[in-house]
């Protein structure tokens, strides 16, 4: 009887303390003038030193892809670096975590987030279409290319349950989507847009949609505010280069979000610093569609969003100073003691090879075909980097621009001039006012 009764007290007092911890005053409120930072880092692709070898095998893949895979964990180590130093409130990473989903990339870069959460923030993660299920997860070794072992859906959920999974409040039943209360008054839907891991595009079904219409009835009954995080884009960020990186229903999508009053979502995916923006002709609502650049992508930055109830949204970019943090580190890999320039020579070389294949096809004198090249090379560095319009002015003014004018209609033309007529100037920063008035 004792016994029992022993079994029965501890129960009560487990109850009462899961209660105690699960009611809502245990989760924090932000003040009307209070702010909360948060870090996105996008398209980390992440590649662990035990799958890399210098060889020639890798090289050439190195050549093949627009990103310093073999420097994503030194530049994870630098955003670490200063999430802790600037205490940051939330860190959300919105898909490919890692190159090619590899079993042993996910394990190290969980390592990562472990310590990243130790410093206090709160962090949270969706799977992109690298991560899960994929067959080309690579391993480099003896000069060849071997396969590794991938994840699983629920795979990804155990490694990562730590950082989203676990506390969520609703999880979607269609895809690895879920809702979080990291504050009483500002929420995160977390969403998987992936349609088929590991294919590149992105899709919603008509159940998830009618999913996030019911979390934003909860937000709405509690006062809450809403940011949507997925790893595709919600709207069109380049004119001639949005298959598979805007979401297939992505009209739905949007008219879901503008029903919802969600008004800031946070996406990756394309690698190009890119705002966005649509608003409703009935409701007036708008919704932005913020695209974070891939951090080992030219030019190597990540997003820092500030909210505020009273003041709403403030968004900006932070680029690492690599050069800076090697030197005091007294790192003496050359690469990183001059990053500058050679991460700017890495990306003309393999973001701008097909530019120079579409360049040499061209009716133009040598001369002239290298005044294009120049132009579009520079044009296209700024363009990574978030720059359109008046800020490219002096490419404008240049001879190459000129020449590039005057052709007939061609991909090299359309996409310079997609540069031009842009949105937004400068897509590194934004303010967003407050849904309502605090």
């Amino acid at each position: 009887m004792k016994n029992v009764m022993l079994v029965v007290g501890v129960f009560v007092i487990m109850f009462f303390i899961a209660i105690n911890y699960l009611t809502p005053q245990e989760i924090p409120m932000i003040n009307i003038d209070e702010n909360v930072n948060i870090y996105i880092v996008a398209d980390p692709h992440y590649m662990s030193n035990k799958l890399t070898e210098d060889s020639e095998t890798f090289t050439n893949y190195l050549e093949s892809v627009d990103r310093l895979m073999h420097y994503t964990g030194f530049l994870l180590t630098m955003v670490e670096k200063d999430i802790k130093e600037n205490k940051q409130d939330i860190v959300v990473f919105p898909g490919d975590l890692t190159n090619n989903g590899s079993r042993i990339n996910h394990l190290e870069f969980e390592k990562r987030l472990k310590r990243i959460k130790s410093s206090g923030a709160k962090v949270y993660v969706v799977p992109g279409n690298h991560d899960i299920g994929n067959e080309k997860a690579l391993k480099f070794k003896d000069n060849d290319i071997h396969l590794t072992d991938y994840l699983t859906h629920a795979e990804f959920v155990e490694i990562y349950q730590d950082y989203g999974y676990k506390d969520a409040v609703l999880r979607d039943e269609n895809s690895l989507s879920y809702l979080v209360k990291p504050y009483q008054n500002l929420w995160l839907l977390m969403l998987d847009t992936t349609k088929d891991h590991p294919a590149p595009g992105g899709y919603l079904n008509r159940d998830t949609l009618d999913w996030i219409i019911s979390c934003s009835e909860m937000a709405k009954a509690e006062n809450a505010e809403i940011i949507a995080v997925m790893h595709h884009n919600l709207l069109d960020h380049s004119e001639i280069v949005w298959e598979d990186y805007t979401v297939d229903n992505n009209t739905s999508l949007v008219n879901t979000f503008l029903e919802s009053g969600i008004k800031v979502v946070l996406s990756g995916h394309i690698h190009i610093q890119d705002i966005k923006s649509t608003t409703s002709s009935q409701t007036d609502n708008t919704v932005y569609d913020i695209a974070t650049s891939s951090l080992p992508v030219f030019p190597h930055q990540y997003g820092k969003l500030i909210y505020s109830p009273s003041k709403g949204y403030k968004y900006e970019t932070v680029k690492l100073n690599v050069e800076k943090y090697a030197l005091e580190n007294n790192i003496t890999d050359e690469n990183l003691l001059s990053f500058n320039t050679y991460a700017e020579e890495f990306f003309v070389e393999n973001l701008c090879r097909k530019h120079r294949k579409s360049i040499s096809i061209l009716d133009l004198t040598d001369e002239e075909k290298e005044l294009v090249y120049y132009t579009v090379s520079e044009m296209n560095k700024r363009y990574f980097a978030g720059y359109r319009n008046e800020s490219l002015k002096e490419l404008i003014e240049t001879e190459g621009f000129k020449i590039i004018e005057s052709l007939d209609e061609c991909f090299i033309q359309e996409y310079v001039m997609g540069m031009i007529d842009d949105e937004y100037a400068d897509n590194n920063f934004i303010e967003i006012p407050p849904s309502q008035d605090p």
